[in-house]
């Protein structure tokens, strides 16, 4: 029975994912994904012009499944939770090892400066959101307790600077913490 041409772009994106999030966009190649994913270059370039237009589509995916995520949070009926309840999902997909694209966009993050002009775009209007998400979180919970301790943008800024770099030096050099403690400190200090 022949394979549905949905599945194999699926397949596509599923691979992608994978190795752009494992090994970044460079290190990646297109003969890499054909061979992972067992197609030809002409069943490639049916569904994708280029790896840069692969890459957009799987980051679109990643960065709407994040909108998704929040929307789900933020429609919670305990609105102080929302910035638990955030990182509570953000850090059990993570650590279920089949949802990939925290380590996905921190890693295209870092390779930035050598990305197309309209994928730096892309991360950019990503970070802003999620910094606006974080900082809407936060106010939240600070309103809720009726703590000022700090100020939201400044507190949004630390949260992401823990997440991206737990993520990035958990790879280099594990730590005896795993990110649910580090986050769940960080936010013990910052909103108490």
């Amino acid at each position: 029975m022949p394979r549905k041409q949905t599945n194999t772009k699926e397949r596509i994106l599923d691979t992608a994912t994978n190795l752009f999030s494992t090994h970044g966009f460079a290190g990646t190649s297109i003969d890499d994904i054909l061979q992972a994913v067992g197609i030809t270059k002409g069943a490639f370039y049916h569904y994708f012009n280029s790896k840069d237009h692969l890459c957009q589509a799987v980051l679109e995916i990643a960065i709407s499944e994040y909108h998704q995520l929040a929307e789900a949070v933020q429609g919670t009926d305990d609105p102080s939770r929302g910035l638990y309840l955030w990182l509570e999902s953000l850090i059990e997909r993570q650590t279920s090892g089949q949802w990939l694209h925290c380590r996905l966009v921190t890693r295209l993050s870092i390779e930035s400066a050598q990305l197309s002009t309209s994928l730096q775009q892309k991360l950019r209007s990503f970070w802003q959101w999620y910094q606006s998400l974080y900082e809407s979180l936060i106010r939240q919970r600070q309103q809720d307790q009726g703590a000022d301790t700090m100020d939201p943008s400044a507190a949004a800024r630390l949260f992401m600077a823990a997440h991206f770099g737990a993520l990035w030096l958990d790879r280099c050099a594990p730590a005896k913490e795993d990110v649910i403690t580090v986050c769940e400190t960080l936010l013990a200090r910052v909103i108490r």
